[in-house]
């Protein structure tokens, strides 16, 4: 048989437990919002997305103290392309075929 929750309670928690549950969420959603507008505010155009990475983590962080979250640090930024260079210090070496220093000095007439 279904009985009748109690006048104190909230989902059969009591009032005074979800009020200070509910007091401490809305306290971490305003530390969440104060700390992004202070951030995006005075980060440049360039560095924007350095800077909401940072944020996720700062998120990802504070969720790790709610009951339920379980923290995940979020994805880094893509890396730029990196181009193979050849690498330096390797000497050139040029072969040429067909004819020796001698035969060169003896066609000019030299020897």
């Amino acid at each position: 048989m279904l009985s009748a929750p109690a006048l104190g309670t909230v989902f059969g928690v009591p009032l005074s437990l979800a009020l200070c549950a509910a007091a401490v969420l809305v306290a971490m959603l305003v530390l969440v919002a104060v700390v992004a507008l202070c951030t995006l505010r005075r980060v440049e155009q360039a560095d924007l997305p350095a800077a909401l990475l940072g944020l996720a983590h700062v998120i990802s962080a504070l969720c790790g103290l709610l009951p339920w979250g379980k923290p995940v640090p979020p994805p880094g930024l893509p890396s730029a392309p990196t181009v193979d260079a050849p690498p330096e210090g390797v000497p050139t070496v040029v072969l040429v075929q067909g004819e020796t220093a001698e035969g060169t000095i003896a066609r000019r007439g030299e020897l």
